[in-house]
């Protein structure tokens, strides 16, 4: 009995001693930092998303290039038309070596849109201008007459027309129109009788390259104080619907008479409309007149389609045919 009643004490001495072994254990497992990887998975990711937000703000910063590459377009589509149009001549002519001579458009003075959209019966828009319509050029004519002629050089910086308004161009649209000089060009004056012949015909057929075809002379010579000169019209358009272009009229001015005929298939409204204008030669004295035929008031006209046959409107074709008086008097000479 007293050795069974040693080995049961025994025994329950020997369990006591391995769980306080096991408990001793499973402390010093915990003291060994056990859950340290628990903490470790669970920095890593935060410090991993932290990470991939870096990412976005390149991107963001990215964005900054492409917004200022748009903007760039666009000031260059807008400003490279002026910047064209107001050009400097190739080789700029000494102040010595010609007169500036400013120029206004007068009473007297006006152009006419004669046009067709979709076929239709064309319309007739005439812009008037005066005095008041602040309408100018420069011409730098030279000090040197060569064989009864001078040269004569328009500035394109210098020739200025206020924006104006052709209503109702199609139905419900209103056209917005600038007209500008796309660069300097040179013609000329005529300061003796019987040396030039500056009469003009064109013909304008649709469909053909070039559009316009002049024919210079009608096989009479003009009186001193005529001129040709060459100008390269640009009509930049807005419309009341928001569209934008170009219409570009390259014509040739003349103190004489100017007549222009159009032939196009697809526009039988349009085809064989003719239209012509006379000008006047510049006056052989003024009050400004440095030399006979110099500074002194003219009447430049011209007459044709230009390239503008054929042009979208809205998504719809119309052809357009010009003529334009100018009525100039001298303002300043130098």
């Amino acid at each position: 009995m007293k050795i069974h009643l040693f080995l049961m004490n025994l025994l329950t001495c020997i369990f006591v001693v391995v769980l306080v072994g096991i408990h001793v254990a499973h402390a010093s497992s915990l003291e060994d930092g056990t859950p340290t990887p628990t903490a470790t998975a669970t920095v890593k990711p935060t410090a991993t998303a932290t990470a991939t937000a870096k990412p976005t703000a390149t991107a963001t910063g990215s964005a900054a290039p492409t917004s200022t590459a748009a903007v760039t377009a666009t000031a260059t589509a807008t400003t490279a038309p002026t910047a064209t149009a107001t050009a400097a001549p190739t080789s700029q002519p000494s102040d010595g070596d010609y007169w500036e001579v400013d120029y206004q458009m007068v009473d007297g003075a006006y152009l006419i849109l004669y046009f067709s959209a979709a076929g239709i019966t064309p319309l007739t828009k005439t812009v008037e201008f005066d005095e008041s319509s602040n309408y100018n050029m420069k011409l730098l004519v030279s000090k040197s007459e060569v064989g009864g002629t001078r040269e004569v050089i328009l500035t394109a910086a210098d020739y200025t027309v206020p924006q104006f308004t052709v209503p109702g161009v199609m139905t419900g649209v209103d056209l917005y129109l600038n007209l500008m000089v796309d660069h300097d060009t040179t013609g000329t004056l005529y300061v003796q009788d019987g040396i030039g012949d500056v009469d003009m015909s064109s013909q304008s057929t649709s469909g053909q390259s070039p559009i316009q075809v002049d024919t210079y002379g009608d096989g009479t010579k003009d009186p001193a104080g005529s001129m040709l000169l060459p100008i390269p019209l640009v009509g930049k358009f807005d419309t009341s619907v928001g569209q934008k272009g170009s219409l570009v009229f390259p014509l040739i001015y003349t103190t004489g008479h100017t007549d222009n005929t159009v032939h196009i298939s697809v526009n039988k409204k349009m085809d064989g409309a003719f239209i012509e204008g006379d000008g006047a030669p510049f006056a052989k004295t003024g009050p400004l007149s440095p030399a006979p035929y110099v500074g002194t008031a003219g009447t430049l006209t011209s007459t044709g389609t230009g390239n503008c046959l054929g042009i979208k409107l809205v998504g719809i074709r119309i052809d357009f045919q010009y003529l334009q008086v100018m009525k100039m008097e001298p303002t300043a000479v130098r």
